[in-house]
């Protein structure tokens, strides 16, 4: 007879909740890089974040990943492309576009990777989506669109776009590659020992990046704030937020698990306020309910079956 699970674990062990969490974590994320665009330089703030991440994961994981080293050394190209589109590519993509693009404007095309993920999934695994799940991620696409607009859709026609956009472009791309990457990795590896080895191997790619910004003499100051925000990336933006969604990947699919991507502008807007002092506005509960609708309709689709795709 199975032992029944109690409400409490039921909640905490949700995919969905997990998901939810993670994408909170990442909208501080979000705010921390706007608000220091002009003061943080986007390799320090790359470098340190993953640096005091893998610090703090170290004394937990280390010994599963070394303990899986067989399997990471048999797959290391793999390994290589998910480690460098999750943990050098894509967060230092959104570091250097907020530096060139609005925030609406990365807000905006950073929106489209849980569209990407549907294309990419169906090119690697040629998986499906229903049109129940489609049209969830309509609902929930045009959410953004009201909140990113100030209720105001017009004026996204006279937006003018530029290279910052192209950057956050770039991070689409490789927040989808990491996304179908992690999903190909061999099953059985212990997550938080993935979680570390790709953390790991993605910092080191960063250092010569890291190294030419102090060669030109952009550094981070000291400061509190600085610190405080990147102890904050590091702990719950990286360790956190991608164990979460990792969990949550493995859960439901790289398809649905990206459709919480949606909830990334009403987490940012509401930290806004908080932190911001920004004043709450009508189209933001209309923005939460078109947002919240469109991924309850999303998750509750019949999922795809994906094609077994063999690694090695």
């Amino acid at each position: 007879m199975s032992t029944p699970v109690s409400p409490l674990r039921s909640v905490v062990t949700s995919p969905y909740v997990l998901l939810t969490v993670c994408f909170l974590l990442w909208s501080g994320n979000s705010v921390f890089a706007r608000g220091a665009a002009d003061i943080m330089p986007p390799m320090n703030l790359a470098f340190w974040r993953w640096g005091v991440g893998i610090v703090v994961l170290f004394p937990f994981a280390s010994r599963a990943l070394w303990r899986d080293r067989a399997t990471y050394l048999k797959h290391w190209k793999l390994f290589l492309v998910v480690a460098l589109a999750g943990v050098t590519g894509f967060n230092s993509f959104v570091y250097h576009a907020v530096q060139h693009t609005t925030a609406i404007h990365a807000t905006l095309i950073t929106s489209a990777i849980p569209a990407a993920g549907v294309v990419a999934a169906w090119l690697v695994y040629r998986e499906t989506i229903s049109l129940r799940t489609a049209l969830g991620m309509l609902v929930a696409f045009f959410g953004v669109v009201v909140v990113i607009s100030n209720g105001n859709v017009s004026v996204l026609a006279s937006l003018a776009f530029n290279v910052g956009d192209l950057i956050a472009l770039l991070a689409v791309v490789a927040w989808t590659i990491y996304s179908i990457g992690l999903r190909a990795m061999p099953r059985g590896l212990n997550p938080m020992g993935l979680l570390l080895g790709v953390m790991i191997v993605g910092w080191l790619f960063l250092i010569p990046f890291f190294g030419y910004e102090l060669a030109q003499g952009d550094r981070a100051a000291p400061t509190l704030g600085n610190l405080a925000g990147i102890v904050y990336l590091g702990v719950f933006a990286s360790v956190v937020a991608f164990a979460f969604f990792n969990y949550g990947l493995a859960k439901i699919g790289s398809t649905r698990a990206n459709v919480f991507n949606y909830l990334s502008p009403i987490f940012s807007g509401v930290l806004a306020v908080v932190f911001l002092g920004e004043a709450l506005e009508w189209f933001h509960g209309l923005s939460i309910a078109l947002i919240f609708g469109g991924i309850y309709l999303a998750q509750n689709a019949r999922r795809a079956v994906p094609v077994e795709v063999k690694t090695g």
